[in-house]
């Protein structure tokens, strides 16, 4: 039995859970892979008979993630299971993760998701679910993915009752935040000995040597670009997005997190009093970088 991981994370957090569902699959599977969505061959996917997707939730199923996918071959008859990591909302991302897996014939054995820390320029910072995933959270993880792979297994050799059946979940209504745009300050960037904005755009669509320099033309709203300029050479209007989603926190995710915890399945590791509900993560990191991208 042949298995991959294959996962996109931009701040760590489903690299973290990524691994560990590797180390897990890995005990229990005769071969396993892990790669980023990046550098994975999307026509060698053919090869494998159990494909486990990572992703955080970004109203729903990342971009990139989504056309990478849509890109794959025909996989039909072969086994699929999806977790993801979020500050909120992982119902956002399951009815896209499976109809995008589906649509490539993927049976689909198993789902999962853990919190993460949030790094978003127009949510509070420290954010409610900071701190995870932590080493609970990583060790649920393996366990997901032995589980995943002896579920494959049985369900290969026959044992097809254990498909699991999922409620149907619809797909939310596209967010309505607004979406503003990166603009180049040419006069304080580093290019082409800076590469950072250009090399970690998860569509991998910045060009800076055009006349106008252009960025992402299917921008996801990430902002990591502006996040990890180390000269503020990129600007970014977040006023209107920041009070939008200072608003839902407001009055929906407060409320979302206190029901997960109230039903045990969010344990908190940021005091309730420790978050500024009103200060935006971009107003607390003031000056350039806002976000250091770790060495490993």
């Amino acid at each position: 039995m042949k298995s991959i991981v294959i996962y996109f994370s931009l701040t760590g957090n489903t690299k973290k859970v990524a691994k560990a569902v590797y180390q897990g699959m890995r005990e229990q599977s005769d071969q396993c892979d892990i790669a980023t969505v990046k550098e994975t061959d999307v026509g060698r996917l053919t090869e494998y008979d159990l494909i486990v997707l990572g992703s955080p939730v970004w109203g729903g199923v990342p971009l990139n993630v989504r056309l990478f996918f849509n890109a794959a071959p025909s996989l039909k008859g072969k086994h699929a299971a999806a977790f993801c990591t979020h500050g909120i909302l992982p119902e956002s991302f399951f009815p896209q993760a499976i109809e995008l897996l589906e649509k490539k014939g993927l049976i689909i054995i198993g789902m999962n998701d853990w919190y993460g820390s949030v790094f978003r320029p127009t949510l509070p910072k420290p954010y409610f679910t900071d701190g995870h995933p932590d080493e609970t959270d990583l060790k649920e993880a393996e366990a997901f993915g032995r589980e995943m792979v002896e579920l494959s297994r049985r369900i290969y050799a026959g044992e097809t009752h254990l498909i699991p059946t999922f409620p149907e979940m619809p797909t939310p209504p596209p967010s309505n935040l607004p979406k503003p745009r990166p603009t180049l300050i040419k006069e304080k960037c580093g290019f082409p000995k800076c590469r950072l904005c250009v090399d970690n755009c998860p569509m991998e669509d910045i060009d800076l040597s055009a006349s106008p320099p252009r960025f992402a033309r299917n921008c996801t709203s990430c902002f990591f670009c502006e996040m990890i300029c180390p000269r503020g050479a990129i600007h970014i209007d977040y006023e209107a997005r920041a009070k939008a989603s200072l608003e839902r926190v407001e009055e929906i995710f407060l409320k979302r997190l206190e029901q997960a915890e109230a039903e045990g399945r969010f344990r908190r590791l940021v005091p309730l009093e420790n978050v500024d509900q009103k200060t935006p993560y971009y107003k607390v990191f003031n000056k350039h970088p806002r976000y250091v991208i770790p060495k490993d």
